[in-house]
Formats: C-alpha cells, sequence, structure tokens
C-alpha cells in the first residue's frame, strides 16, 4: 500500500466552527449526522415559556431525537388537563375538579403517624400530664413526697432500734483463755463456740446482771467450769480455765512387749499417737514416744529403714510444741559388753535418731541427745526379754 492510498484529512476549517457562525455545507456539515436539521438562529427564541409554537417551529426545537412526540404524552404534562375521578380517588369537590389533584387529603390516622415527625421531651411531658390530668390520678410529684417521707420515717426507726437494743444497755464481754484448742465453750447450757488456736475466745453481748455459767468440753480434757455476772459496757478479768488431760489407758499387751515383737511396738506407739489428738502435753507425748523399738542390730547404730516411718509421724508432733520445751534422745544398752563399749554405742544410736528427727523436720535447738550406756536399766538383763526392752531409745523433756 503506497501513501498516495491513505485518504488525506480536509484542509483546516477550525475558523469556520465559530459559535453562532454559520457554516456552507462543506464536509463539516456532513459529518452532523443522526441529528435533524437545526433551525435558524432566529427562531430559537420561539421556545421561550408561554409563546405559541407553530407546528413548523416546534418540530424544529425538538433535539436530539428525530423522532417527533406524541400529542397524548405532551398533553399529561400541562396543568389544565382534566383528569378522571378514579385516578386520584377525589370525587367532585363543589365542581371544581381541579381540587382532586391538591396534596391536602386525610390519611387514615395508623398511616398518618408513619409521617409525622417524633415528639420532643416537652411535648411527652406535656402529653403525660394532660393525660394524667384527663383521667384524674394522683399526681407524680405526691407519689414522691410520699416515697421520701417514707425513707425519712424509716431512717428514724432503724436509728431508734440501734439505740436501744444495741447501744443502751449492750451488755458487756468476757473473754476465755488457756483452754485446749479446738474445745466446745458452752455458755449457760447453749453452745457459743470455739477456741482458737492459742485456746482463747471471745464472749460478747453477755447480758448484765445475770450470773452465766462458761464450760468448757474437749475429749481429751476435763475443764472446771466457772460462773461470771458483769455489768453494761464493763469487761471484766478475762476468765483462766483450768482443764486436766484424761489420760487414756494404754492396753496391757502394749506393755509387755516381748523379744522380737517390733511391729507390734510400733503398733502400740502410733495408736498412742493418734489418741492424742489436736491438743496434747509434752508428757503425753513422751508416753506414745517410748512405746517404739528400735531394733538396732548387735553392735550397730544404723536405723533400719522400716522404722524410719514412725519416727517422720513423730517429728510432726514434737514439731507442735511449745518452742520453750527441749527433747532429750536418750540411747541404752543392754549389760552385753564393756562398759566403755556401751557407752558409745549409746550416744551413736541417740544421735543417729536426733539426726533423723532434725531431718524430717524438728529444730535442731529442740533436741538433745545422750548416751547412757548400761547405767540405766529398765528391767532386768537376766532374761532376754529383758535384755530387748533395755536396749532402747529412751525420750524425756529437760525444758518445758
Amino acid at each position: 500500500m503506497n501513501d498516495s492510498d491513505i485518504p488525506k484529512p480536509p484542509p483546516d476549517d477550525f475558523s469556520k466552527t465559530t459559535p453562532n457562525i454559520p457554516v456552507d455545507d462543506s464536509d463539516w456539515g456532513k459529518t452532523n449526522y443522526n441529528h435533524p436539521v437545526q433551525p435558524p438562529s432566529d427562531d430559537w427564541g420561539n421556545t421561550v415559556a408561554n409563546v405559541r409554537h407553530n407546528d413548523m417551529d416546534f418540530d424544529k426545537t425538538f433535539m436530539p431525537g428525530s423522532e417527533k412526540p406524541k400529542t397524548p404524552d405532551w398533553g399529561i404534562t400541562q396543568g389544565d388537563i382534566k383528569l378522571p375521578n378514579d385516578d386520584f380517588g377525589g370525587g367532585n369537590r363543589g365542581g371544581n375538579e381541579h381540587n382532586a389533584t391538591m396534596p391536602y387529603f386525610r390519611l387514615p390516622e395508623a398511616e398518618r403517624a408513619k409521617y409525622q415527625p417524633p415528639p420532643t421531651p416537652t411535648e411527652e411531658a406535656q402529653k403525660r400530664k394532660e393525660e394524667e390530668k384527663a383521667k384524674g390520678g394522683i399526681p407524680t410529684w405526691l407519689w414522691v413526697s410520699g416515697g421520701l417521707f417514707s425513707m425519712f420515717f424509716f431512717a428514724i426507726a432503724v436509728l431508734l432500734l440501734v439505740y436501744f437494743i444495741i447501744l443502751k444497755g449492750s451488755g458487756y464481754e468476757a473473754t476465755v483463755k488457756g483452754a485446749p484448742a479446738g474445745s466446745s465453750v458452752l455458755v449457760n447450757g447453749a453452745y457459743w463456740g470455739t477456741t482458737s488456736d492459742d485456746g482463747s475466745i471471745s464472749l460478747s453481748t453477755l447480758k448484765a446482771g445475770e450470773t452465766k455459767k462458761i464450760e468448757i468440753k474437749h475429749p481429751n480434757y476435763v475443764c472446771e467450769s466457772r460462773e461470771i455476772k458483769g455489768a453494761d459496757n464493763v469487761k471484766p478479768e478475762p476468765i483462766i480455765a483450768s482443764c486436766k488431760l484424761v489420760e487414756k489407758p494404754i492396753a496391757d499387751e502394749c506393755l509387755k512387749i516381748k523379744s522380737g515383737e517390733i511391729e507390734k511396738a510400733e503398733r502400740c506407739a502410733n495408736k498412742a499417737l493418734d489418741d492424742l489428738g489436736a491438743n496434747f502435753s509434752v508428757d503425753d507425748l513422751l508416753r506414745a514416744l517410748n512405746l517404739f523399738i528400735i531394733n538396732f542390730e548387735s553392735g550397730k547404730f544404723d536405723i533400719p529403714p522400716a522404722r524410719t516411718a514412725f519416727l517422720q509421724k513423730a517429728a510432726t508432733y514434737i514439731q507442735k510444741l511449745p518452742p520453750s520445751v527441749v527433747i532429750e534422745v536418750g540411747g541404752h544398752t543392754d549389760n552385753v559388753g564393756s562398759d566403755a563399749s556401751n557407752q558409745v554405742l549409746s550416744e551413736n544410736r541417740a544421735k543417729a535418731v536426733k539426726d533423723a528427727l532434725v531431718k524430717f523436720g524438728v529444730k535442731a535447738e529442740a533436741l538433745t541427745e545422750k548416751g547412757y550406756g548400761k547405767a540405766k536399766p529398765k528391767t532386768t538383763n537376766d532374761t532376754e526379754d529383758g535384755k530387748f526392752q533395755n536396749r532402747r531409745i529412751e525420750y524425756s523433756a529437760i525444758k518445758r
């Protein structure tokens, strides 16, 4: 294809496109397609509102489409058209049919509410006030006033009750001390409470002028009852409990341990510990500990592993003793061997037991050890059973 075959654009006609300048039938006019022929400039003024147009002029001003409008379509936009009654449901209103198109027609109440703006808070309050007035009910201010007066009189009643019952003639408070921990305290036969860990309890709001009988109950103790009589708001001296431990008898079989009955001796010692309860004395604990027998091998001071469980249990009870108490762990032997060898052996065995108790939690300063050799036999060394009883660890209190 040669360059000569490509059509060249028309000459520069930009000067002929100036607005409102008529152009001739050149190429620019040929490109004005899909538009009807435009009217002359002097005919545009005929389209002003309220100017009557002839058919020719009107056709010239209808753009951009080339199709003429339909007469019924144009007629609908006219303001003086007569509409049928069924279009708006207006009916004949005094012979004036234009009234049928007026917007001031009445809607149903339910529908009209949808188009109404929401009332303001002032309007709502006014409406409620008018409704209450119409009903003839009790005004709101009267309800509020009645509620305030009721609260006022109720507060006065509460204050008077507190004064006459709690403040005026409130009784007195007494304190019980020195009772076993966990003891039940009764006042005139009625349960009052339980003593704390230090053996004390407060007896508050006791009625003045009446004699009160104070009783302390504990399964392992017998306590003397006391009587007290006090005055209002005057605290008397503390009541010091006087309690004595009830010793449970040891079974005869536990008092007659024979040679080789190691497990039996341990069962008796465990039962004695269990019978101590939550509150026990130093003597009660020592009696239970001394029922236990450790079967050391001859000439040795190693504690057999089977016996360590009881020592661990005993350590928990020793830790409950008062801090001032010091327990001595004494080692004893039978009369077999020399005095020197038995002395050393008894000292080593006592130290082994003390170290085991410290290992299980007992404070070292709460224990001490001492070896007695064969100097303090428990019974005769003439029999095997006697020698078995004498080869022992014995506990005693050197400080209470």
